[in-house]
């Protein structure tokens, strides 16, 4: 679990490195967009990483994935809405629950991995594969595991994600593994949170 609260900081972390980008692409929610604040800074950074590892300017290493990081913080906190203490003081409602189902997701689901972490079954073993192979590329298109000298010819950004996180937390590979099946729980909660937020705020009144 020591590595659940690792991976839930980091997450947290990256949510408030979107959240000025999401507040300026999200202004007219009534959240302003903070429920969707942690799954983009997730994609954004994992975006990074992939393109400069594909392009040849970064190498896939806990190096690459923090200056992947730094530069959505960068370009997030630059063109975004800073004022976060005046968005928490508007918002508190929204922040505390967002949070508080997050993680209750996460780590309900972790609990609920950790008594059966078995990476077997159905896809599981081949996703496994592909998370080491990830892991073990310097740069993108990733090694193939089943064929030496050849690049994956399969989609894997969802591994890269997960190999973000894995890159910057320092996880071994089978704990990532199921925390990444953990993560597919919480995020998508808050979103729908956020979706339904949405929803009852253009419901007539009464």
């Amino acid at each position: 679990m020591a590595y659940a609260l690792l991976w839930w900081f980091v997450i947290s972390i990256l949510g408030l490195t979107a959240l000025p980008l999401v507040r300026r692409l999200f202004s007219a929610l009534p959240d302003e967009g903070y429920a969707f604040a942690k799954p983009l800074g997730l994609l954004l950074a994992s975006y990074v990483l992939w393109l400069g590892c594909s392009l040849g300017f970064l190498f896939n290493s806990p190096g690459g994935a923090l200056f992947s990081l730094m530069a959505v913080a960068a370009i997030s906190w630059t063109t975004g809405e800073r004022d976060v203490r005046g968005f928490i003081r508007k918002h508190s409602r929204e922040v505390i629950f967002t949070e508080a189902l997050f993680a209750f997701a996460f780590f309900a689901f972790a609990c609920f991995r950790a008594y059966s972490p078995e990476i077997l079954g159905t896809e599981k073993p081949m996703e496994f594969a592909f998370l080491n192979a990830i892991l073990r590329s310097q740069r993108f298109p990733p090694y193939d595991p089943w064929l030496s000298g050849f690049a994956i010819s399969y989609y894997y950004f969802g591994y890269v994600m997960i190999a973000f996180l894995t890159r910057l937390t320092g996880t071994p590979s089978s704990i990532a593994f199921n925390l990444g099946i953990a993560l597919l729980f919480p995020l998508p909660a808050i979103r729908a949170f956020g979706a339904t937020h949405l929803l009852h705020s253009k419901l007539p009144s009464p």
